[in-house]
């Protein structure tokens, strides 16, 4: 995993469990047992033919009629279209051939596999191979009765089993992959046992590929554990959906319903805090979390069974950190840490990042209440089985201990400081974004790839991409590998007798001896102003190089001196950037850079990573990055004015 000099820090941060049993997940891989235990084909099943269909009608949970007075314009209805074309969304970005055939039709057991396949992200092929797309196609099928789409999704069933044997190629790599195809079969299938095309034949060619896929999340469930993320979730889940469609002809289809439940309650009880923060420390995760977890709630509701009242209340919680944090005018949430294009139920929403269905979702299932007035985001609701009341609620009502925010519907902003319960995603601590009218001024650039070779690789987890301020170059953090940072920077609150003010500080650079508080404050009328103090020791008399970043709409752009004005149509944004005289001896005129998609544009400083921002996974796209260098051997106070301009 990393060299032993960081054993320590390992054990302390990461904790013996997890690495016990990853260490456990390594021996079987590199011994050579994991090929033993799933072997190429699959283990042998002798069954007769069934005689009817094996299905659990409950697992699909529309309301038909409610869905279909709400369905107008949904993602569902972009993709059923992209379908007749033979194509799909995705990572909800731009339309891909919907295939399975691979460049290189020599398959190697799973375990040969790592994060590329052909020189591609191993995550390209995953893609079309969670079957999500099928989802709309289910949706398709049930709000029109057109048989074009049961049919091909049988196609498109038989052409993944033909391209991909069991236990062979990059979709049997990771067992989460196979728990994701169980549920979306799980929830297709009984939407289109009434179509025709779902002969007795094909059931029992989808029921033995239920069984091989449950056996492949079970022989790897050590590695689900140590990852302490959403992999333990969707993987428990996988073993519960496929033992309710299996539990009348698999007599282990019990033990694994019973074992995903256990390992899916523990996991969601371990993973969100008493604040309701998700482990991962991502907008987007905290959403799969929480689809996942309604997908869960809907089933127990079905069987008459219920969540324990000690797992409500982390959902709810869980909840109210997504609500409290919603855009009202676009829907959507900063794009914090990792987000790897998942999105899981695509219903009722009207692009990928609008978190309006999910949230009204969870609140109807967790607070038992609407936080939206009715509008297209209840369909989601609806499928699951969660009719919203005529009613609506609102998002201003809802409030979440861990999201610090201030200013009003229409102008807001946020502060980031977490004290870490698991491993950090983004070294971004004091981070600030900054919505104006649903328009994202201050933004976090997002995740891009995971698996492209250097330099992008998960490149824009750095602490000099967000709005912070990097001290002499280093992150905030020890980055050690991809996913994993160590010495871990944590956050402190600081009281402010002014309600539009809030104030944080971190430890991240205490290596260095300097302590980093930054300031929040809403003006009315006005806009936003950020203080950053930067504190050395008392007996460090070294200069330090201290930059100050913001990332930017892609908007028209003018310097001067140490203003910086972005405009768009009739929206003007002023950023005028000073330091606290009493603060600043010895200090150097800021100087200015300005970088877009990585070129610089103005001033010294150059990075290939700045001036991107990236909405979903595999796309990225040109944003402004401003920043402002200072070099002193004192204490230093930057302020940054925000000034929002209508302009007629």
């Amino acid at each position: 995993m990393t060299s032993w000099r960081n054993l320590p820090l390992l054990i302390k941060e990461v904790g013996i469990p997890d690495l016990s049993q990853y260490a456990l997940y390594q021996f079987r891989l590199k011994s050579g047992i994991l090929k033993m235990q799933t072997p190429i084909g699959g283990r042998k099943h002798h069954r007769e033919m069934l005689l009817e269909p094996v299905m659990n009608p409950t697992l699909w949970l529309a309301n038909l009629e409610q869905v279909s007075a709400l369905s107008s314009g949904t993602l569902p209805e972009q993709e059923s279209r992209l379908l007749r074309q033979g194509q799909f969304l995705p990572f909800y970005h731009q339309p891909q051939s919907l295939s399975f055939s691979l460049e290189d039709t020599r398959l190697e057991h799973w375990c040969d596999y790592h994060d590329q396949f052909a020189g591609k992200d191993i995550k390209l092929i995953w893609e079309p191979a969670r079957f999500i797309w099928s989802l709309s196609l289910a949706w398709a099928y049930q709000v029109t009765g057109d048989e074009f789409f049961p049919a091909l999704f049988w196609e498109k069933f038989a052409e993944f089993q033909h391209f991909n044997p069991v236990n062979a190629g990059p979709n049997w790599s990771s067992a989460q992959e196979a728990a994701l195809r169980i549920i979306m079969w799980s929830l297709v299938l009984p939407a289109i046992r009434p179509s025709k095309n779902t002969t007795v034949e094909k059931v029992n060619q989808l029921v033995l590929a239920l069984e091989q896929h449950a056996e492949r999340i079970l022989a790897t469930m050590e590695y689900a554990r140590s990852q302490h993320n959403n992999h333990i979730l969707s993987e428990a889940l996988g073993l519960v959906f496929a033992s309710s469609l299996l539990e009348s002809i698999n007599p282990n289809a019990h033990h694994w319903c019973q074992k995903g439940r256990r390992e899916f309650e523990s996991a969601l009880l371990n993973q969100i805090d008493g604040e309701g923060n998700y482990a991962q420390q991502s907008a987007n995760y905290q959403r799969m979390m929480l689809q996942l977890a309604l997908l869960y709630t809907s089933w127990l509701g079905k069987k008459q069974l219920k969540l324990s009242p000690r797992l409500e209340e982390k959902l709810a919680l869980a909840s109210q950190w997504l609500i409290a944090q919603l855009d009202v005018t676009s829907g959507r949430l900063p794009n914090l840490g990792h987000n790897d294009g998942t999105l899981l139920l695509p219903f009722g929403s009207m692009e990928y990042r609008d978190y309006r269905p999910t949230a009204q979702a969870a609140s109807l299932a967790f607070l038992h209440k609407p936080c939206l007035p009715p509008g297209p985001w209840d369909e989601l609701a609806c499928w699951l089985g969660f009719p919203p009341p005529s009613a609506g609620g609102s998002m201003s009502a809802v409030t979440s201990p861990a999201i610090h925010k201030i200013g009003t519907p229409q102008c807001w902003g946020t502060l980031r400081g977490v004290s870490f319960h698991n491993r950090p995603a983004h070294a971004d601590q004091l981070h600030v974004d900054l919505w104006w009218e649903g328009l994202n001024l201050a933004r976090d650039a997002g995740t891009y790839s995971y698996n492209l070779p250097p330099p992008w690789q998960n490149a824009l987890d750095r602490s000099f991409v967000h709005n912070t301020v990097t001290i002499d170059g280093k992150d905030q953090m020890q980055r050690i590998s991809r996913f994993l940072w160590l010495d871990q920077a944590h956050a402190s609150w600081i009281n402010e007798d002014n309600p539009q003010k809030i104030t944080a500080s971190h430890n991240g650079y205490r290596a260095l001896g300097i302590r980093v508080q930054r300031s929040l404050e809403y003006l009315p009328d006005h806009g936003f102003r950020i203080s950053d103090r930067l504190t050395p020791s008392s007996s460090d008399n070294r200069q330090h190089e201290y930059i100050l970043h913001w990332l930017l709409p892609d908007w028209q752009w003018q310097v001067k001196d140490s203003t910086f004005v972005i405009h768009h149509e009739n929206r003007v944004v002023r950023l005028d950037v000073h330091t606290i005289p009493d603060f600043a001896q010895n200090v150097n005129q800021p100087i200015i850079s300005v970088i877009r998609a990585g070129e610089t544009l103005l001033g010294p400083r150059q990075d290939l990573h700045l001036g991107w921002e990236s909405d979903t996974y595999a796309e990225k796209h040109p944003a402004l990055s401003f920043s402002a260098l200072f070099r002193t051997p004192g204490e230093l106070q930057i302020i940054t004015e925000w000034t929002l301009l209508d302009e007629a």
